[in-house]
């Protein structure tokens, strides 16, 4: 039994990770806590369900619900994130709930709010492994999620294009004086980010039922995730999302699946307390 929920939990765990990497980016570099995360990833899973309904294969409707959801993302940046830029980030935060509102009564307005079911090869297939048994869905989830996590540590680590990044969410001013685009920066990283979570949301869709709503409890378990990890911390959120994927799946085998979720928050509430830098980061002074 506790074997299985390890094994459930870094399941789930690498769903929060891949969410919460699209959030850390976009927090990074556009100093935005973006509260319509989730509903991102609602847009990847409904893109996932039309895009099935038209036969698709499933693979390919992965990918083509990363494409579908990074357009949205373009969209909405340039429309309710592009005019702020320069304003106080207060602003764009509130901009980004007006965001989640538009996605969800639109979604319900074009799919209506009846829950849909995406059917996938992988849905009903188990295999065992030394006697814990994972979905071939959830497996895939956790390949997904791993190969993306590190391609997107390596890009932000490695490439002329990562330091740019790093640059541009580190001190913005002087990055400019250097010669760095920040605003294509900013759009590109921003694109990226909800890219990532509407590819995770087309990965979730068959594992549970798609509706308009389903991003309101992603975007809150995404925030966990950072801020446990640390504001910005591209590591930390990878981690921290594996930690409260463990944290959920051991709640709910050894309390009740009731109080899983107010055992997250309530783990929030302590690191907001005892360490709200998160488990990661360093303290930083603030900049003059």
């Amino acid at each position: 039994m506790f074997s299985q929920m390890v094994v459930n939990g870094l399941a789930n765990g690498a769903l929060y990770a891949l969410i919460a990497l699209g959030l850390t980016l976009i927090y990074g570099v556009m100093n935005l806590s973006n509260f319509a995360q989730g509903e991102f990833a609602m847009v990847g899973a409904f893109a996932a369900y039309f895009l099935k309904q038209l036969h698709m294969g499933y693979l390919l409707t992965v990918i083509l619900s990363f494409a579908v959801a990074g357009v949205v993302g373009l969209i909405c940046y340039f429309l309710a994130f592009y005019p702020l830029r320069r304003s106080n980030p207060l602003n764009m935060m509130l901009s980004s709930m007006g965001v989640s509102i538009f996605l969800v009564n639109l979604s319900q307005y074009i799919f209506s709010p009846t829950p849909k079911v995406v059917e996938t090869p992988f849905s009903d297939q188990s295999i065992q492994i030394l006697g814990v048994y994972l979905s071939e869905q959830r497996l895939l989830i956790v390949i997904v999620s791993l190969v993306l996590c590190g391609l997107t540590y390596w890009v932000l680590e490695r490439s002329k294009f990562g330091r740019s990044v790093r640059a541009a969410s580190i001190d913005p001013d002087t990055a400019m004086l250097y010669g760095i685009p920040t605003n294509k920066i900013s759009m590109i990283t921003f694109v990226v980010g909800v890219a990532l979570t509407g590819i995770a949301g087309a990965l979730t869709a068959p594992i549970y039922n798609v509706f308009p709503t389903m991003g309101i409890s992603l975007t809150l378990k995404a925030f966990v995730v950072v801020v446990l990890g640390g504001m910005g911390n591209i590591v930390g959120a990878i981690l921290g999302g594996f930690i409260i994927g463990l944290i959920e799946s051991f709640s709910a085998g050894y309390i009740s699946t009731g109080f899983q979720d107010a055992i997250v928050f309530t783990i929030l509430f302590l690191v907001l307390i005892f360490r709200p830098q998160g488990i990661l980061s360093k303290v930083r002074g603030e900049k003059v």
